[in-house]
């Protein structure tokens, strides 16, 4: 039986935690080859306006965005992947979710549940990678799935902890 990345990960949900980089690099050249579009974000000077505002922008959200949450829950909503699906990228993240941290959480929610939405109606995947600084960030779970480290650093000591 072939092994996928992202079927491993989606069994958790479909958001991912990072520390190191080179973690990150490695899920991202694997999961790029499993034939995901794969979209990055640097999270590092986002507010509320400026997430939205660049996460319209990146994922070619129509003219009439209204860059709120509801408005990217819709246009979200509408996306179906060309490809097998798509993986958001966020680098830094854990500066925004210290800056607007109920943002951060809706932000992630939106995708998560997005995620189920796309897998169920068209069989397309929508997957997010974030990368944080902090070993000890923590984000509370999207509904009933937790946001875990990745499978590398799913234990506390592999983050240095």
């Amino acid at each position: 039986m072939e092994h996928l990345l992202w079927k491993s990960i989606m069994v958790n949900g479909s958001i991912i935690k990072f520390w190191r980089q080179s973690i990150l690099e490695n899920y991202i050249e694997t999961i790029s080859k499993e034939g995901f579009d794969l979209y990055h974000f640097d999270c590092e000077c986002w507010d509320r306006n400026t997430c939205l505002k660049e996460l319209g922008e990146t994922l070619g959200f129509p003219d009439y965005y209204g860059m709120n949450l509801a408005a990217f829950n819709d246009c979200l909503s509408d996306i179906v992947p060309d490809n097998e699906g798509m993986v958001l990228i966020f680098k830094n993240f854990d500066k925004f979710n210290e800056r607007c941290k109920d943002t951060a959480y809706h932000v992630l929610g939106i995708i998560q549940d997005n995620s189920w939405r796309l897998l169920v109606g068209n069989r397309k995947k929508l997957i997010a990678f974030i990368h944080s600084h902090d070993p000890k960030m923590n984000i509370k779970s999207l509904g009933a799935l937790p946001v875990l480290w990745n499978n590398e650093e799913w234990l506390d000591k592999s983050r240095g902890i």
